[in-house]
């Protein structure tokens, strides 16, 4: 019985790594437990029911503590504010230098122009150097993402599957894709992660970071004091103060943006960090929504 398991594993990998390398859009390894993730999303299409809650149905017992980030908000955030991860529950490390964001137990989406061959994810603490590694079996980058020229930050997507799915406790917890509604100038954004305090005078961080920042109208962003700024897709979006002070910055890519729960952004790139008519540029996660829902097979 063992080798025919074997067999069957070994020939539905070979089906499957073929069909995806053909779209360019596959790296990483098969083993045995990706396999039968690949069978079930390709072969019998079956997605089991979800029997946990996304980040946004559970917020009603955080509502107090998310009022008070608030409250103080004009000056607890400068820098970005220290939190727990049981407030992002859904914040992820992809290897140990670019931020991702957990959409369910088997899958991560972080940013195309993160390294494509980290091996494990890092999730479950406020602690960098305390979260727990899970194994990445496969990468999957937009099949639109331009690999010649990272620089256009053009669909910049990257979905890798667990080998493991990451347990659903208070402290690891998917989130939901938010839409395109949910985008909007003005409203206040978190933006989550464990990335540098300056432009290339700092490291990463220990203690998880939030900062909130107001969405930009693309108009209002292409006026910013550098031309990247009129190179902007559907698939970004501006956020952040015109003075500066407050943006993401390395190490934070690939992380989420968020707002009322549910996800709407990844760290995509900047101009340095937090400077003046420098804000940063967000990939918008609900313009993919239906790449991550063809590769994942999840009912979003």
């Amino acid at each position: 019985m063992w080798k025919l398991t074997f067999v069957f594993n070994l020939v539905l990998s070979v089906v499957l790594t073929e069909f995806i390398e053909n779209d360019k859009i596959y790296s990483g390894r098969l083993t045995p437990e990706c396999v039968k993730h690949y069978h079930q999303m390709y072969i019998t299409r079956e997605v089991p029911p979800r029997r946990y809650l996304y980040h946004h149905e559970i917020l009603a017992g955080l509502e107090e503590l998310e009022k008070n980030a608030f409250a103080d908000i004009g000056f607890r955030i400068v820098g970005g504010e220290k939190i727990s991860i049981e407030t992002v529950p859904f914040q992820v490390l992809y290897g140990k230098y670019c931020g991702g964001t957990l959409i369910s137990p088997d899958w991560v989406l972080t940013a195309a122009h993160c390294n494509i061959k980290e091996s494990f994810v890092y999730a479950g603490s406020t602690q960098r150097d305390h979260t727990e590694g899970y194994r990445i079996c496969a990468h999957f980058l937009h099949p639109l993402w331009n690999t010649t020229n990272p620089r256009d930050h053009d669909y910049d997507y990257q979905l890798v599957l667990l080998e493991r799915p990451i347990p659903v406790t208070p402290m690891s917890r998917p989130i939901a894709i938010g839409s395109y509604s949910d985008i909007q100038a003005g409203e206040l954004v978190s933006v989550s992660g464990w990335g540098h305090l300056a432009y290339k005078k700092s490291s990463m961080q220990n203690l998880l970071r939030r900062i909130y920042i107001p969405i930009m109208t693309q108009e209002e962003c292409s006026l910013m004091d550098n031309d990247v700024y009129k190179k902007l897709t559907p698939r970004m979006f501006c956020a952040g103060y015109v003075e500066g002070n407050k943006d993401s910055c390395q190490g934070d890519s690939g992380g989420p943006v968020v707002i009322n729960g549910k996800l709407i952004g990844l760290v995509s790139y900047g101009v340095g960090c937090a400077a003046p008519n420098k804000p940063g540029v967000y990939s918008n996660v609900p313009a993919a929504r239906d790449w991550i829902r063809n590769v994942t097979g999840l009912p979003l």
